[in-house]
């Protein structure tokens, strides 16, 4: 599609607004109401890409997505009849303390053609999310034949690391264990948004951050001139480690035909010399920036490009 760009995954934030207020959540404070993403619109994206490329996976998550569960439904379906093998949903499982209403979103689900979901279940999403109808979403997913059901937890530096929320992780997941339902190594969590405010004890102090690690080799990360994955917004933002575009302004086609990293002054430089290629770019631009809050290489190279997109008085869209 663009020497760029070779396409395999999708991801769709479905909302920002959340049933949950987690400790451990990157987003930071969430509200329970929010504008879910156009279905029309990503829809149509996913059509137009699957007639450019082989995508091999879709995903959905959040905010929590099942308080727009016709939305997510639309597109599985879509990813689906366009041939995309694997289609899967991240939840917490809470939209509804309706028996009947949880059944018939577990239904859609299925019939949408969502093959896998992955339930975040621990010690956080609990704090504020009771379990029943967690439980009865996911034997309400058993009954309707979901291909993959499996217990997504969030674990405190890692699932070895010795306290308090990973010992009730443990104990939540036993809840599912007995019923069959299989864990994931899940994800560990990194300290930004709520999880640095509330959670920074057991993180080392930010501010002595490896700014030597080579673009794209953290966790769920690329170079900017080699994409594997796009993801689009609630507010139809297309992004790759940048925003690139807007489905609800542009076709997803020609926002990935002119997308073009070098064309922006401070990805060149990450790509020519790293983060530290970024911060020598800084130093010359006298553009200054407060590091102390950064405990990866990532954030630091994502926060000296926000205060260059500051100074544009509008954010960096590579494609302007």
């Amino acid at each position: 599609m663009n020497r760029y760009i070779n396409l395999e995954r999708l991801e769709f934030v479905i909302t920002n607004a959340c049933s949950g207020r987690c400790k451990h959540c990157s987003w930071g404070e969430c509200t329970d109401s929010g504008n879910g993403i156009n279905a029309d619109a990503a829809v149509t994206a996913i059509k137009r890409l699957a007639e450019r490329c082989k995508i091999k996976s879709v995903m959905t998550f959040g905010g929590e997505p099942l308080l727009y569960a016709d939305t997510v439904c639309k597109i599985h379906a879509a990813a689906r009849d366009c041939g995309i093998l694997d289609r899967s949903i991240i939840t917490n499982g809470f939209f509804s303390k309706d028996e009947r209403k949880i059944d018939e979103v577990a239904k859609a689900l299925c019939d949408s053609g969502v093959d896998g979901v992955w339930l975040s279940v621990d010690a956080f999403h609990q704090e504020t999310i009771p379990v029943a109808p967690v439980v009865q979403f996911a034997e309400a997913l058993l009954r309707h034949g979901i291909p993959s059901l499996q217990m997504h937890p969030a674990w405190v530096v890692n699932e070895a690391s010795d306290n308090p929320y990973n010992t009730e992780t443990r104990c939540l997941l036993k809840i599912f264990a007995d019923k069959g339902i299989r864990i994931t190594n899940g994800n560990n969590i990194f300290p930004s948004g709520n999880a640095l405010k509330y959670l920074a004890e057991y993180y080392p102090p930010p501010g002595k951050v490896d700014l030597t690690v080579p673009c794209g080799h953290e966790s769920h990360t690329s170079r900017p001139d080699n994409v594997d994955r796009i993801g689009i917004n609630q507010d139809g933002e297309v992004r790759t480690c940048a925003v690139i575009g807007n489905i609800y302004h542009d076709d997803i086609i020609d926002i990935i035909d002119r997308y073009d990293p070098y064309k922006s002054p401070t990805l060149r430089a990450v790509l020519d010399g790293g983060v530290v290629g970024l911060m020598r770019y800084a130093e010359v631009e006298g553009v200054e920036v407060d590091l102390s809050d950064c405990h990866s290489a990532c954030k630091v190279c994502s926060k000296v490009r926000a205060a260059f997109n500051s100074l544009k008085s509008g954010r960096e869209i590579i494609d302007d």
